[in-house]
């Protein structure tokens, strides 16, 4: 093989990989070179009450999920990398049911509803899960949570990345 045919090969090979790598999607778990950084902070419940919501609003749910006590969590999850990532869910053992939520206002009531698509964690920002806005829906909840106590979450993310969080029980 003579030197000119190493240096076509060479640019052929160089523009393969190139191609693929502009081909490529980029996903959310690309680390500083474009991926999420997720760390989740200032993690708390309200203590658990008995019929109706934590919330203090409708639900829109079934009579079922309403008969038992219910709680919702609320923290900041932080996102320090170049690509935004979605949290799509959160799990744990204190809850039969364990859903991310938002509450709006419908037709001049507040109402919680599921996040369908999950929520979107912005590259280089942060969601902030608070009272009357976004949350983490405790439904019939397992046991009785008090002020001091605390229980474990897993917040599943679109990139594949798992945070366990220590959630703290206290009043707002």
């Amino acid at each position: 093989m003579n030197i000119k045919t190493l240096f076509a090969a060479a640019a052929a090979i160089a523009a393969a990989i190139a191609l693929v790598a502009c081909a490529a999607p980029g996903t959310p778990a690309q680390n500083t070179a474009g991926q999420s950084d997720i760390s989740v902070k200032d993690a708390w419940a309200r203590p658990t009450i008995g019929t109706g919501t934590s919330e203090g609003h409708s639900h829109g749910s079934s009579d079922k999920t309403m008969s038992g006590m219910n709680s919702a969590a609320y923290m900041v999850i932080e996102n320090r990398g170049n690509a935004p990532d979605r949290l799509l869910s959160a799990s744990g053992d204190v809850a039969a049911t364990i859903e991310v939520h938002e509450t709006k206002q419908k037709d001049g009531m507040m109402m919680m509803e599921a996040v369908k698509d999950g929520l979107e964690v912005p590259a280089n920002g942060k969601v902030e899960l608070k009272p009357a806005g976004y949350h983490i829906m405790l439904m019939d909840v397992k046991r009785e949570l008090k002020p001091g106590d605390t229980f474990k979450l897993t917040l599943t993310f679109r990139s594949g990345k798992t945070v366990a969080v220590d959630v703290a029980v206290r009043e707002p």
